[in-house]
């Protein structure tokens, strides 16, 4: 559900565009290579990156990571391994603008 939610949000911008909603983590790895992405949405169990993200940051230093967290409408943006912050509540603004590179 989440990402149907995220995908539609994402979908819904003119300058942005949606390439693949995966579930397994090591697909993630792959697909990010396949694609080019320039950012990843994430859903996490807290604010820690799980290991596949460690891996994602060596093979692409320049991605940038947007992670959801389960508890609660909280997100994190991880950059440069690992670069973390908070960004508080969720809103589809405020996704748009961390994808977008904004601090909001």
């Amino acid at each position: 559900m989440l990402c149907d939610i995220i995908k539609e949000i994402i979908s819904n911008q003119a300058d942005m565009e949606v390439v693949d909603c995966v579930e397994d983590r090591q697909r993630m790895l792959s697909r990010v290579s396949e694609t080019e992405a320039e950012v990843v949405v994430l859903g996490v169990s807290d604010a820690d990156l799980p290991d596949e993200c460690n891996q994602l940051f060596e093979a692409h230093p320049h991605i940038r990571l947007f992670g959801v967290t389960g508890a609660g409408p909280r997100t994190f943006l991880h950059e440069l391994r690992p670069q973390r912050s908070a960004l508080g509540e969720v809103s589809p603004q405020r996704l748009v603008e961390a994808i977008r590179g904004g601090r909001v």
